[in-house]
């Protein structure tokens, strides 16, 4: 097989969340990185009497978490406030994202309705010029695959 010529940076990445996964902000102008874990299947296997390989079947899958870093900013509606009262209300929350940017035909991956179960605080280091910065963890039992119109 050739060597792709499709490959994506996440330069134009689009990031956004929600609180009813119909309505959406755009964060990416806040956003520096999303990092998507685990949604492993289980497995089952037995062994018999006759053979030597066990028999393999599949069961459910796990949660996902969905890790995404931003700039702290206090702007009362902005994603700093948003995600910190989401994360302290228990409500429920919602994050997509489109690698490609959003354009009509990018593929969009949306989470199903989860929540933030880790948040941190801002923290600051009086020796460093970076922004500073905020991480969300939000967990949530699915993503799905669209495409953006």
């Amino acid at each position: 097989m050739a060597q792709t010529t499709d490959a994506l940076s996440a330069i134009d990445c689009l990031i956004e969340i929600g609180d009813d996964g119909a309505t959406w902000t755009d964060i990416s102008g806040f956003a520096n990185s999303i990092e998507v874990e685990g949604g492993d299947r289980q497995s089952g296997e037995v062994h018999t009497f006759d053979g030597f390989t066990p028999i393999l079947t599949l069961g459910k899958g796990s949660l996902y978490e969905i890790t995404c870093k931003i700039v702290y900013t206090e702007g009362a509606t902005d994603p700093t406030e948003v995600i910190r009262a989401a994360y302290e209300g228990g409500t429920e929350f919602y994050i997509q994202w489109t690698p490609k940017g959003g354009a009509a035909g990018d593929f969009v991956y949306t989470s199903g309705a989860g929540y933030i179960l880790s948040h941190t605080y801002p923290s600051a280091d009086a020796g460093s010029p970076d922004a500073i910065g905020i991480e969300f963890v939000v967990t949530v039992p699915n993503i799905t695959k669209s495409v953006a119109t």
